[in-house]
């Protein structure tokens, strides 16, 4: 059961893959898949320009805290040429706290820069390939164009040659039937010169036409025969 199972989801599987390959148009894929390209490009590009401000904050609180410990130790000093040693102990003390979050920072700043470095790599790399696909996209859709019409040229060529092959057929089925009709004319025209036509068309005037004749010369034998018996009395009176 389970091996019949497997194979009918194989079939419909196949079916499936076969209605979506007429389905699919690949001029379609092409540009879906390029205008995927490009949304990934601008994602980058937003990643790239979050990381870059990132960096950039980062670099100011550094920059601001740097600048708070050189005015504790301006301080520091200050407070020493004064005689108040116990003002310059609290700047000293307030800029060696600030030396953990200055070199904490400064770790940041330069992961940031790094991770920043890395983004800007994968967007140089993925324009790179946005503009080769760019490239081949347009042979690849130039190609299924000119295959298109090949196939859609050589599907009417067939097509046409059938329909020609249909036409053949009829044209020397039709000459054929000329030629038949031509060669009774012919033969029709035969028998009507030799009067053979006439016998055929109508066997009842040609009977009638044999009596009339078989009448005409009994009447012929008769008027003969009483012509001869004349002759023959005036010879005997003379």
């Amino acid at each position: 059961m389970a091996g019949l199972m497997d194979r009918v989801k194989t079939i419909l599987g196949s079916k499936a893959n076969s209605a979506l390959d007429k389905m699919e148009n690949p001029t379609e894929t092409i540009d879906y898949s390029y205008a995927r390209m490009q949304e990934a490009l601008q994602e980058t590009k937003r990643h790239v320009l979050e990381v870059a401000t990132a960096k950039k904050q980062l670099q100011m609180q550094l920059a601001t805290l740097q600048k708070k410990q050189a005015d504790y130790a301006e301080d520091a000093r200050a407070a020493v040429a004064s005689g108040r040693d116990d003002l310059a102990t609290q700047a000293l003390a307030l800029k060696a706290a600030l030396t953990q979050q200055i070199d904490d920072l400064g770790t940041h700043v330069q992961e940031t820069a790094a991770e920043e470095e890395k983004l800007n790599q994968a967007q140089k790399q993925l324009e790179a390939k946005i503009e080769s696909f760019r490239s081949q996209k347009e042979v690849m859709k130039a190609e299924y164009s000119a295959a298109k019409a090949s196939v859609s040229i050589g599907e009417a060529m067939h097509g046409i040659n059938q329909h020609a092959e249909d036409i053949s057929g009829s044209l020397d089925r039709a000459q054929d039937k000329i030629q038949q009709m031509q060669a009774r004319a012919s033969a029709i025209d035969e028998l009507d010169e030799s009067g053979s036509m006439a016998a055929i068309g109508d066997g009842g005037d040609s009977i009638r036409q044999q009596l009339e004749a078989a009448k005409t010369s009994d009447s012929l034998k008769e008027e003969l025969a009483k012509l001869k018996a004349d002759v023959k009395g005036s010879s005997s009176a003379s």
